[in-house]
Protein backbone atom coordinates (compact mmCIF):
# COMPACT_ATOMS: atom_id res chain seq x y z
CA UNK A 1 0.00 0.00 0.00
CA UNK A 2 0.91 3.40 -0.77
CA UNK A 3 0.47 4.51 2.67
CA UNK A 4 3.31 2.47 4.34
CA UNK A 5 5.77 3.28 1.96
CA UNK A 6 5.98 6.58 2.57
CA UNK A 7 4.94 7.01 6.03
CA UNK A 8 7.77 4.42 6.94
CA UNK A 9 10.71 7.43 5.77
CA UNK A 10 9.12 9.45 8.78
CA UNK A 11 7.80 6.79 11.66
CA UNK A 12 10.33 7.11 14.59
CA UNK A 13 9.13 4.68 17.42
CA UNK A 14 11.13 3.90 20.23
CA UNK A 15 11.34 -0.01 19.50
CA UNK A 16 10.49 -2.36 16.58
CA UNK A 17 9.63 -5.84 16.76
CA UNK A 18 12.36 -8.81 15.61
CA UNK A 19 9.54 -11.32 15.50
CA UNK A 20 5.42 -11.44 16.32
CA UNK A 21 5.61 -14.58 17.67
CA UNK A 22 6.99 -13.59 21.23
CA UNK A 23 5.37 -15.16 23.99
CA UNK A 24 3.92 -12.91 26.62
CA UNK A 25 2.63 -13.80 29.97
CA UNK A 26 -0.42 -12.55 30.05
CA UNK A 27 -1.88 -13.41 33.81
CA UNK A 28 1.34 -12.02 35.35
CA UNK A 29 0.90 -8.90 33.34
CA UNK A 30 -2.57 -8.68 34.94
CA UNK A 31 -1.15 -8.87 38.35
CA UNK A 32 1.52 -6.88 38.35
CA UNK A 33 -1.08 -3.99 36.49
CA UNK A 34 -3.42 -4.99 39.89
CA UNK A 35 -0.66 -4.59 42.15
CA UNK A 36 0.25 -1.25 40.25
CA UNK A 37 -3.52 0.04 40.52
CA UNK A 38 -3.65 -0.99 44.05
CA UNK A 39 -0.14 1.19 44.36
CA UNK A 40 1.51 -1.78 45.98
CA UNK A 41 3.99 -2.60 43.04
CA UNK A 42 7.29 -2.50 44.17
CA UNK A 43 10.18 -0.58 41.51
CA UNK A 44 11.40 -3.83 40.41
CA UNK A 45 7.60 -5.18 39.50
CA UNK A 46 7.03 -1.50 37.62
CA UNK A 47 9.76 -2.29 35.74
CA UNK A 48 8.81 -5.95 34.93
CA UNK A 49 5.95 -4.84 33.58
CA UNK A 50 6.65 -2.13 31.48
CA UNK A 51 9.29 -5.19 29.65
CA UNK A 52 5.80 -6.65 29.42
CA UNK A 53 4.09 -3.67 27.75
CA UNK A 54 7.34 -3.26 25.36
CA UNK A 55 6.39 -7.01 24.01
CA UNK A 56 3.40 -5.82 23.11
CA UNK A 57 4.83 -3.00 21.44
CA UNK A 58 7.11 -4.78 19.79
CA UNK A 59 4.11 -7.21 18.43
CA UNK A 60 2.11 -4.80 17.48
CA UNK A 61 4.46 -3.42 15.39
CA UNK A 62 5.60 -6.19 13.71
CA UNK A 63 5.96 -4.40 10.32
CA UNK A 64 6.37 -7.96 8.26
CA UNK A 65 3.95 -7.97 5.55
CA UNK A 66 3.38 -11.76 5.53
CA UNK A 67 2.58 -11.86 8.98
CA UNK A 68 0.85 -8.63 8.74
CA UNK A 69 -2.74 -9.03 10.90
CA UNK A 70 -4.70 -6.09 11.39
CA UNK A 71 -6.83 -6.93 14.81
CA UNK A 72 -3.86 -9.07 16.07
CA UNK A 73 -1.26 -5.63 15.88
CA UNK A 74 -3.92 -3.60 16.55
CA UNK A 75 -5.30 -5.70 19.79
CA UNK A 76 -1.19 -5.63 21.12
CA UNK A 77 -0.93 -2.31 20.61
CA UNK A 78 -4.32 -1.42 22.28
CA UNK A 79 -2.67 -3.62 25.30
CA UNK A 80 0.54 -1.80 25.29
CA UNK A 81 -1.42 1.80 25.33
CA UNK A 82 -2.94 0.22 28.89
CA UNK A 83 -0.12 -0.27 30.49
CA UNK A 84 1.67 2.43 29.43
CA UNK A 85 -1.53 4.52 30.88
CA UNK A 86 -0.85 2.45 34.16
CA UNK A 87 2.80 3.22 34.24
CA UNK A 88 2.33 7.05 33.39
CA UNK A 89 4.96 6.06 30.37
CA UNK A 90 4.36 9.31 28.34
CA UNK A 91 6.84 8.49 25.77
CA UNK A 92 5.94 5.14 24.59
CA UNK A 93 2.51 5.96 25.49
CA UNK A 94 2.87 8.40 22.60
CA UNK A 95 4.98 6.25 20.48
CA UNK A 96 2.02 3.51 20.71
CA UNK A 97 -0.67 6.24 19.97
CA UNK A 98 1.12 7.15 17.07
CA UNK A 99 1.53 3.73 15.42
CA UNK A 100 -2.16 2.68 16.16
CA UNK A 101 -3.14 5.64 14.25
CA UNK A 102 -0.81 4.30 11.42
CA UNK A 103 -2.95 0.89 11.42
CA UNK A 104 -5.73 2.84 11.60
CA UNK A 105 -4.71 4.94 8.32
CA UNK A 106 -3.60 1.52 6.37
CA UNK A 107 -6.71 0.74 6.28
CA UNK A 108 -8.45 3.90 5.56
CA UNK A 109 -10.06 4.23 9.23
CA UNK A 110 -9.19 8.02 8.48
CA UNK A 111 -11.02 9.29 11.21
CA UNK A 112 -9.77 6.89 14.09
CA UNK A 113 -6.34 7.51 12.75
CA UNK A 114 -6.51 11.10 13.01
CA UNK A 115 -7.63 10.82 16.75
CA UNK A 116 -5.17 8.64 17.80
CA UNK A 117 -1.88 11.00 15.59
CA UNK A 118 -3.26 14.29 17.44
CA UNK A 119 -3.62 12.39 20.51
CA UNK A 120 0.58 11.35 20.03
CA UNK A 121 1.14 15.16 18.70
CA UNK A 122 -0.44 16.21 21.85
CA UNK A 123 1.72 13.73 24.20
CA UNK A 124 4.74 14.53 22.15
CA UNK A 125 3.79 18.12 22.59
CA UNK A 126 4.05 18.14 26.54
CA UNK A 127 7.54 16.23 26.62
CA UNK A 128 8.64 19.05 24.14
CA UNK A 129 9.38 16.29 21.91
CA UNK A 130 9.88 18.57 18.97
CA UNK A 131 11.11 16.15 16.31
CA UNK A 132 8.63 13.84 17.49
CA UNK A 133 5.78 15.99 17.22
CA UNK A 134 6.92 17.18 13.55
CA UNK A 135 7.02 13.54 12.48
CA UNK A 136 3.13 13.16 13.94
CA UNK A 137 2.08 16.62 12.15
CA UNK A 138 3.77 14.79 8.58
CA UNK A 139 1.64 11.22 9.11
CA UNK A 140 -1.49 14.06 9.75
CA UNK A 141 -0.79 15.47 6.47
CA UNK A 142 -0.32 12.16 5.01
CA UNK A 143 -3.98 11.23 6.17
CA UNK A 144 -6.09 14.59 5.13
CA UNK A 145 -4.21 13.93 1.65
CA UNK A 146 -5.61 10.36 1.41
CA UNK A 147 -9.17 12.14 2.11
CA UNK A 148 -8.62 14.60 -0.41
CA UNK A 149 -8.61 17.61 2.00
CA UNK A 150 -5.96 19.64 0.59
CA UNK A 151 -6.29 22.61 2.91
CA UNK A 152 -5.77 20.37 6.17
CA UNK A 153 -2.79 18.06 4.18
CA UNK A 154 -0.71 21.42 3.04
CA UNK A 155 -1.21 22.69 6.80
CA UNK A 156 -0.08 20.40 8.44
CA UNK A 157 2.85 19.85 5.35
CA UNK A 158 3.31 23.27 6.05
CA UNK A 159 4.02 23.04 9.78
CA UNK A 160 6.17 20.10 9.10
CA UNK A 161 8.53 21.81 6.78
CA UNK A 162 9.38 24.82 8.85
CA UNK A 163 10.56 22.58 11.54
CA UNK A 164 12.38 20.21 9.10
CA UNK A 165 13.70 23.61 7.87
CA UNK A 166 15.26 24.82 11.06
CA UNK A 167 16.81 21.61 11.57
CA UNK A 168 18.21 21.26 7.93
CA UNK A 169 16.99 18.02 7.40
CA UNK A 170 16.83 18.21 3.65
CA UNK A 171 15.58 14.59 3.06
CA UNK A 172 12.51 15.45 4.94
CA UNK A 173 12.03 18.64 3.65
CA UNK A 174 12.42 17.02 0.09
CA UNK A 175 9.75 14.83 0.54
CA UNK A 176 7.09 17.19 2.35
CA UNK A 177 7.92 19.29 -1.17
CA UNK A 178 7.24 16.55 -3.63
CA UNK A 179 3.69 16.34 -0.99
CA UNK A 180 2.90 20.27 -1.55
CA UNK A 181 3.50 20.18 -5.35
CA UNK A 182 1.38 17.21 -5.74
CA UNK A 183 -1.33 18.83 -3.51
CA UNK A 184 -0.87 22.18 -5.34
CA UNK A 185 -1.19 20.79 -8.37
CA UNK A 186 -4.57 18.88 -7.51
CA UNK A 187 -5.90 22.44 -6.43
CA UNK A 188 -4.59 23.59 -9.71
CA UNK A 189 -2.57 26.14 -8.40
CA UNK A 190 0.40 25.18 -10.43
CA UNK A 191 2.50 28.54 -10.45
CA UNK A 192 2.93 27.99 -6.21
CA UNK A 193 3.53 24.37 -6.94
CA UNK A 194 6.28 26.44 -9.52
CA UNK A 195 7.62 28.11 -6.24
CA UNK A 196 8.08 25.18 -4.10
CA UNK A 197 9.73 22.82 -6.75
CA UNK A 198 12.33 25.85 -7.25
CA UNK A 199 13.73 25.18 -3.55
CA UNK A 200 13.72 21.44 -4.54
CA UNK A 201 16.43 21.96 -7.23
CA UNK A 202 19.02 22.83 -4.35
CA UNK A 203 17.66 20.01 -2.69
CA UNK A 204 17.55 16.80 -4.94
CA UNK A 205 21.49 16.83 -6.14
CA UNK A 206 22.64 16.55 -2.30
CA UNK A 207 25.05 13.81 -2.05
CA UNK A 208 23.51 10.60 -0.02
CA UNK A 209 19.82 11.95 -1.04
CA UNK A 210 17.51 8.60 -0.43
CA UNK A 211 16.44 7.37 -4.25
CA UNK A 212 12.73 7.83 -3.40
CA UNK A 213 12.66 11.27 -2.59
CA UNK A 214 14.65 11.64 -6.38
CA UNK A 215 12.40 9.73 -8.17
CA UNK A 216 9.40 11.43 -6.45
CA UNK A 217 11.05 15.20 -7.60
CA UNK A 218 11.24 13.76 -10.95
CA UNK A 219 7.36 12.65 -11.05
CA UNK A 220 6.06 15.45 -9.51
CA UNK A 221 7.74 18.28 -11.50
CA UNK A 222 7.12 16.15 -14.33
CA UNK A 223 3.44 16.92 -13.60
CA UNK A 224 3.88 20.48 -12.87
CA UNK A 225 5.65 21.61 -16.39
CA UNK A 226 2.77 18.76 -17.91
CA UNK A 227 -0.09 21.50 -16.38
CA UNK A 228 2.06 24.72 -17.27
CA UNK A 229 2.22 23.25 -20.51
CA UNK A 230 5.93 23.21 -20.89
CA UNK A 231 6.34 20.25 -22.80
CA UNK A 232 9.83 20.40 -23.43
CA UNK A 233 10.91 20.61 -19.60
CA UNK A 234 8.18 17.98 -18.18
CA UNK A 235 10.00 15.49 -20.69
CA UNK A 236 13.11 16.24 -19.54
CA UNK A 237 11.88 15.68 -16.15
CA UNK A 238 10.21 12.37 -17.63
CA UNK A 239 13.20 10.96 -19.08
CA UNK A 240 15.17 11.69 -15.80
CA UNK A 241 12.72 9.84 -13.80
CA UNK A 242 12.52 6.78 -16.47
CA UNK A 243 16.26 6.13 -16.07
CA UNK A 244 16.88 6.58 -12.16
CA UNK A 245 14.10 3.74 -12.08
CA UNK A 246 15.47 1.81 -14.78
CA UNK A 247 19.16 2.28 -13.16
CA UNK A 248 17.54 1.15 -9.43
CA UNK A 249 15.35 -1.67 -11.03
CA UNK A 250 18.76 -3.25 -12.65
CA UNK A 251 20.50 -2.92 -9.11
CA UNK A 252 17.30 -5.55 -8.08
CA UNK A 253 15.36 -2.75 -6.16
CA UNK A 254 11.15 -2.76 -7.04
CA UNK A 255 10.42 1.20 -7.26
CA UNK A 256 7.93 3.60 -8.75
CA UNK A 257 7.46 7.44 -7.63
CA UNK A 258 4.89 7.56 -4.49
CA UNK A 259 3.07 9.71 -7.17
CA UNK A 260 1.92 7.20 -9.53
CA UNK A 261 -0.36 5.59 -7.11
CA UNK A 262 -2.12 8.94 -7.02
CA UNK A 263 -2.52 9.95 -10.42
Amino acid sequence: MKYMSILFLFTALSAFAQSGTVNIDEKRAEQLLQKLQLQQATDTEKKELGDIALLYQNRGQDMDEKRFQFKKNMAATDRAIALFTALNDTVNLANNHKFKGYLLGRFEKFAEAKKETHAAIYLYSQLSMNTAVAIAQFDLARLFEFENNTDSALYYASLARSYWLQKEADLRVLIINNMEVSLLLKRQQPEKAKTIQATSQMLVNKPDMHWQAVIDFYFTSMLLYRSLNDIGTAGDYQQRYLSKVAALRAAGLQVKSYYENDR
